[in-house]
């Protein structure tokens, strides 16, 4: 465990730094010839020459997805997957009251940047929730980026050239397959980039997802710019005051500041202006919980704020952590468990 502490201190301590290197690995690399400009007219298309019709475009034939996984296992398992000559991994949490005579819930769980699955598993560890309720977690593994890196590649300032969306799009089919998952109760959370991601899928996979929570990131300007969300997302969004790698007042051109976050899916799902509740300050720290409420969105949802005073790049709650309210694992459970892809269970 004290290995674990050391290596998450060493990523917070680091994240900011290794954030501006990859943002001017990007600037200088998108810096170069362009092509030169040449003198060379294009030859002028006889005017009289018909242009030949286009031929249909081939119908593209369902990704071919090997993988190790045993149908029904249960367990934490290391799972890798294979498509398009891709190798990817994930790591498996299937709690043993996980009852494959009944549709499931499954839950995401994405990494920060320079992080991996087992450290998001144990950081931001929803294993405690799981148990209890019998969903299935997955916390895949992100691939390097130029700077070499692991990364989520959700749009602007994303230096990577993989397509996670495809990833994650064929891992929930996997999922489907091996599993008892029920589709309309598919959600995602995340740490820093992790959040960034799932507001990305949020935007992107936008009827495969029911809700989603981000802890720590918020949306580049790129993802914000492009979304395409088709449908209302209850969203949760849970950040600390003092958090000086994903700043809550945002980085200009390269993320937003959390509010206008809030607003965009306030607008979204056609909620109500927020209503705010301070509690008192917590004993023994100078730390307290400001939630914002947006309420009566459509399909009788909420999008909720927990702003986390005196808490930096953090997931509050952690057991690596001082700062241990909001529980935020259990806040997001509790959260994602009040709705599916049509809005509040009824």
């Amino acid at each position: 465990m004290t290995l674990l502490h050391n290596r998450l201190e060493f990523i917070k301590m680091h994240q900011k730094n290794i954030l501006f290197l990859s943002l001017f690995i990007f600037v200088i690399s998108s810096c170069g010839g362009g092509g030169g400009g040449s003198s060379t007219a294009a030859p002028q298309q006889n005017s009289t020459t018909p242009t030949p019709a286009p031929s249909p475009a081939p119908t593209p034939s369902p990704t071919s997805v090997t993988s190790n996984l045993i149908a029904q296992a249960k367990g934490t398992i290391n799972g890798e997957m294979s498509y398009k000559e891709i190798d990817r991994k994930f790591i498996l949490y299937v709690p043993s009251s996980y009852e494959s005579s009944a549709k499931q819930p499954l839950v995401f769980n994405f990494h920060g940047y320079g992080s991996n699955a087992n450290e998001q598993m144990n950081y931001g560890d929803l294993r405690s929730q799981a148990d209890a309720n019998g969903f299935i977690l997955v916390h895949p593994e992100g691939l390097d980026d130029i700077a070499g890196t692991s990364y989520w590649n959700m749009g602007g300032w994303s230096i990577s050239v993989h397509d996670d969306l495809e990833f994650i799009d064929n891992l929930i089919n996997l999922l489907m397959d091996k599993y008892s998952v029920n589709a309309e109760r598919i959600y995602s959370t995340g740490m820093s980039n992790g959040g960034f991601f799932s507001f990305h899928l949020a935007c992107n996979l936008n009827t495969s997802f029911a809700a989603i929570a981000s802890v720590t990131g918020s949306m580049s300007y790129d993802t914000f710019n492009s979304c395409n969300a088709r449908k209302p997302t209850p969203i949760m969004q849970i950040h600390g005051s003092i958090d000086t790698v994903v700043p809550y007042s945002g980085i200009d051109t390269v993320m937003k500041p959390v509010m206008e976050v809030m607003e965009y899916w306030k607008i979204n799902n056609s909620c109500d202006d927020y209503m705010l509740a301070v509690p008192g300050i917590l004993p023994g720290t100078s730390s307290w919980t400001e939630t914002y409420i947006f309420d009566n969105c459509l399909n009788g949802t909420q999008n909720i704020h927990l702003y986390v005073q005196g808490a930096g790049h953090i997931w509050p709650g952690s057991i690596y952590e001082r700062i241990n309210d909001p529980d935020s694992s259990q806040r997001i459970w509790d959260f994602f468990s009040k709705y599916d892809i049509n809005g509040v269970i009824q």
